[in-house]
């Protein structure tokens, strides 16, 4: 009988998903303790004396402005250091800053607290690098999908959770003040527990692993231009959806005369509504018609359901439909974008311009909330409409947020199978060296 010739078959490599499902985890826990304390931080800041309604606003801007540098410079650091230690750094600063928060006696040691916590909070993007790791351009739309969807749910059980910490604390007879340390620590809690999650069973990608013999990632110059603009695009689309964030309890209030309690419903509704188009049909989108067309048709449907929610205040129907039509814009373009991003990445620079664009994002959300409050106060003496301005805005600056993926579509770097992932990559590739064994520099 004779012996078949050949190699023996290899055994088929793991799917991307075992080895992001550490990350997926460790983002959920991360992003669910920032969910707990978002119906209480406000109320803790009113708590100390003398605090008002600027106090707030300032907390919370301060907490995006921190973050701006952060999240470019911890995704520049997972380039040179690798993705695990800079995500488990991320989520330990995280937890931490819970900590301070619920045992703050005063508002500097908020401040302080929430700044740290801003500084640090590059999880996001070190986590979107490590996809990049591990995925092929075909994979990346998803397993990036995925993300969006693990921080969807956590943004919806997270504030539920929280509100449910803080009355159990109530109903056993706990101050006000203790309610919402009760809150502050639970998320701690939670952020600790993420991250020994992560310490035990995130390993670290094996790009990460290898190095470029320049000591500092660099970006190709010729890349540098569509990076530029991308970022833009999600600066200008996530200014947008944050106006809406800003506001919107404001305009239910005024229009309808509604609750919290249904602010907390919509907000129930639209988390599961992004875990779903995010870890479902966004990526059959991507998939069909590519990360630019998607992209573009993500900027149009959240600019027209932005601008449509003024508009179709007189039909409740209509109006939540609006409401749903600019979530799922969100949705797309928080898929799309990023992933059309990391395609004019090198790999060696996947950290870098994936913080960079979370940085962009960051930027959006300081100046969109200043910006949307006076245009909403104003809006009757500047357009004659009540509530309109900020809207019609948002709307707009979404849908400009299209423009530069129509300049780009000429270049649709990514869009085909087997392309190369950036133009610097080939010849990165080549002068690659693998770090010596042992030097991974875990923590």
């Amino acid at each position: 009988m004779s012996i078949p010739s050949g190699q023996p078959p290899q055994p088929e490599s793991p799917s991307p998903l075992s080895k992001l499902k550490s990350v997926y985890f460790s983002v959920f826990i991360d992003v669910l303790g920032i969910g707990l304390v978002i119906p209480v931080l406000p109320y803790l800041i009113l708590s100390f004396e003398g605090a008002g309604a600027s106090e707030v606003g300032f907390v919370i801007a301060f907490y995006s402005i921190c973050q701006v540098p952060g999240s470019f410079i911890f995704g520049m650091i997972s380039d040179s250091k690798g993705r695990r230690p800079v995500l488990l750094l991320s989520i330990f600063a995280s937890s931490l800053s819970f900590l301070f928060c619920g045992m703050a006696k005063t508002l500097p040691m908020v401040i302080i607290a929430r700044g740290v916590s801003g500084l640090t909070g590059g999880s996001i993007s070190v986590a979107q690098a490590y996809v990049a790791d591990v995925t092929t351009v075909e994979e990346r739309p998803k397993y990036l999908g995925l993300i969006g969807a693990t921080i969807g749910i956590a943004f919806t059980f997270g504030p539920g959770i929280g509100a449910a910490t803080a009355a159990i604390v109530e109903a056993n007879g706990g101050d006000i003040q203790l309610q919402y340390s009760a809150v502050f620590y639970l998320a701690s809690a939670f952020g600790m527990l993420g991250f020994f999650y992560a310490y035990r069973n995130l390993n670290e990608t094996d790009r990460a692993l290898v190095k470029p013999e320049k000591s500092t990632a660099t970006v190709n110059s010729s890349l540098l231009f569509p990076i530029l603009l991308i970022s833009f695009s999600m600066f200008s689309s996530n200014f947008g959806f944050t106006v809406m964030q800003s506001t919107y309890g404001v305009l239910i209030t005024d229009e309808y005369n509604w609750s919290t309690k249904a602010l907390g419903l919509i907000l129930v509704v639209s988390g599961l509504e992004i875990a779903v188009l995010q870890g479902k049909v966004v990526k059959m989108i991507v998939s069909k018609f590519g990360k630019h067309v998607s992209g573009l048709l993500g900027c149009a449907l959240l600019g027209i359901g932005l601008a449509g929610l003024p508009l179709t205040v007189f039909n409740k129907p209509l109006h939540l439909f609006s409401f749903a039509v600019q979530v799922a814009g969100f949705s797309i373009c928080q898929t799309a974008l990023p992933a059309l991003l990391s395609r004019y990445a090198s790999k060696e620079s996947q950290g870098s311009v994936l913080g960079f664009g979370q940085a962009a994002q960051a930027a959006s959300r300081v100046v969109a909330p200043l910006v949307s409050g006076v245009l909403y106060d104003n809006s009757k003496s500047l357009i004659g409409m009540d509530y309109a301005m900020p809207y019609l805005l948002g709307g707009a600056l979404s849908v400009v947020s299209g423009l530069p993926l129509l300049g780009l579509l000429n270049d649709r770097r990514g869009e085909k199978e087997g392309e190369e992932e950036g133009e610097g990559e080939k010849e990165g590739a080549e002068k690659m060296v693998v770090v010596e064994e042992g030097g991974d520099d875990r923590l």
